[in-house]
């Protein structure tokens, strides 16, 4: 009897033990927080950081804190080609680059990067956020196990030197910095320019020992490393247009619980906007103060520029597939 009695509360006590283990654990399910470590290369400054930390605090909110993006400006988790790559590794779970950053990647943002390629903003997010586009997204989650998740705007690319520009016979001989995009390069070549690829991070240095003798960039960027210390005038070609694009792991992204991605996917929509919003309220300041810091600001003639280079994309349809620029022009009509 007495054994009985004892194997009977023995049960009932392994059983409050396994409810209690379960209870805990459910517990513990319910207040487990995801981490997402998302880098870029801008400062604290740079609206690209601003849109981040808005696309943060929004996945936070919806998420009852559940899911945390840590944004890790300047490069800390990766520059360049270093930071994408870690994203198609899995390394680092978020990202942002631009198009002829994914060029590396996959050879069609090349195009995007192009110069003259679209007629305006306007037109070219009619382009990404088309069948176009998506080709071309899920070209890179093929190959690069990359989502692109959201696509920013940094504005147009202009030209800095320390002389006047009025026409692309006036670049004649300048050694002008791009980044290593192979369309850019023969688009400069075409302009009787010398381009000369190098790393955003060694361009004022360059510019200021005379290693180059002019660069271009968005606005944001111009300001962000200070070139009108270094550089006299900005001539405002506006030869290409500068999506900013919010990456993810794929692999990350799929781990990810239904409920999240939606939370993501809606947060990448507040990256958007924000981008837009911070540029489109910035860009006449932008002008501003570089007007203020001394830089003598030129309206070239944009047609000889364009004219210049309309045909330069033929000479690369093996690399991001035939057709594919007359799909872009088509697009945009």
């Amino acid at each position: 009897m007495r054994n009985t009695l004892r194997s009977r509360l023995i049960f009932c006590f392994l059983c409050i033990v396994v409810i209690t283990v379960l209870l805990a654990g459910e517990i513990f399910a319910e207040q487990k927080v995801t981490i997402l470590r998302l880098g870029h290369i801008f400062p604290i400054t740079h609206p690209i950081q601003k849109a981040t930390l808005a696309m943060a605090d929004y996945v936070k909110e919806k998420s009852d804190g559940k899911l945390i993006i840590e944004v890790h400006p300047q490069g800390a988790l990766g520059a360049g080609s270093t930071l994408v790559e870690n994203i198609s590794l899995g390394t680092v779970d978020m990202g942002t680059g631009g198009p002829g950053l994914l060029s590396r990647l996959e050879p069609a943002w090349g195009l995007i990067a192009g110069q003259y390629v679209f007629k305006d903003a306007e037109s070219m997010f009619k382009v990404l956020g088309g069948p176009i586009g998506e080709e071309i997204r899920n070209r890179l989650i093929t190959k690069r196990d990359i989502r692109v998740l959201g696509i920013g705007y940094l504005g147009a690319r202009h030209l800095t030197a320390n002389k006047p520009i009025y026409k692309p016979e006036d670049l004649k001989g300048l050694k002008i910095r791009i980044p290593n995009i192979p369309l850019r390069k023969a688009s400069f070549i075409a302009w009787n320019a010398a381009p000369t690829p190098m790393a955003f991070s060694e361009v004022y240095l360059a510019l200021k020992q005379g290693v180059v003798d002019g660069q271009e960039n968005p606005l944001p960027q111009i300001i962000a490393a200070k070139f009108y210390e270094v550089q006299k005038y900005l001539i405002l070609t506006g030869h290409a247009l500068n999506p900013e694009i919010l990456l993810i792991s794929e692999k990350k992204f799929q781990n990810l619980s239904e409920e999240y991605r939606n939370i993501l996917l809606e947060g990448a929509k507040i990256f958007e906007e924000t981008s837009f919003e911070e540029y489109n309220t910035l860009k006449y300041e932008l002008l501003e103060k570089l007007l203020d810091e001394g830089m003598i600001v030129m309206k070239p003639n944009i047609e000889e520029f364009r004219e210049a280079v309309k045909d330069i994309p033929y000479q690369f349809e093996e690399e991001w597939g035939e057709g594919l620029y007359e799909k872009v022009l088509k697009a945009q009509e």
